[in-house]
């Protein structure tokens, strides 16, 4: 893939100072000033968030989402919209110049229909997130399991009455642990 969902930003975000009239600079965060004896990017660890950045889609509680992310497209293989929206999301994250990211398990890999399914689409995501982490240096501040946007856990996960419903939710929490160490 080239770099074509922000095409018109043609390098990474500078830091420009407070006079700068360039409005894809920064105007505070300058990685390199020391801060109380630290780089200024080491003691703010700035990331991009995956689930709002790339998973939103605008909307609220009066309507539809607004946003034009190719990703989100009703229709599509999960796992080919997954891989375009990692994609998308690294070439922002380069392009930000920022040193990190963080994500839950269902922002990067699609549901699947059994869990055998989901853990195969978290891997292969795992996977393809090592080689774009390897080309921008990104590197993953944390990543943790979405307990609660499925249905199945509108009556909690680890405090769920239903045995089932809690195997699950550990089993899901295990594979998010993993994947996170691994990155």
């Amino acid at each position: 893939m080239n770099d074509h969902f922000f095409s018109a930003v043609d390098r990474p975000i500078p830091f420009g100072g407070l006079d700068s009239t360039d409005p894809l600079t920064f105007k505070v965060y300058d990685p390199n000033r020391i801060v109380l004896g630290k780089r200024m990017e080491d003691q703010l660890r700035i990331g991009v968030c995956l689930w709002h950045s790339f998973n939103w889609p605008g909307s609220d509680v009066f309507g539809l989402g607004t946003f034009d992310r190719p990703w989100l497209a009703p229709g599509q293989d999960p796992l080919t919209a997954a891989e375009a929206k990692l994609y998308a999301a690294f070439e922002f994250i380069a392009k930000l110049g920022v040193p990190g990211f963080c994500f839950h398990d269902r922002d990067v890999a699609p549901e699947g229909g059994t869990f055998a399914e989901t853990k195969a689409h978290l891997e292969h995501i795992v996977d393809r997130t090592e080689s774009h982490m390897a080309r921008t240096g990104a590197k993953l501040l944390w990543g943790t399991a979405n307990l609660f946007s499925h249905p199945r856990y509108a009556a909690g996960a680890a405090t769920n009455p239903d045995p089932e419903i809690f195997a699950y939710a550990a089993a899901q929490v295990k594979l998010a642990l993993e994947a996170t160490h691994r990155l």
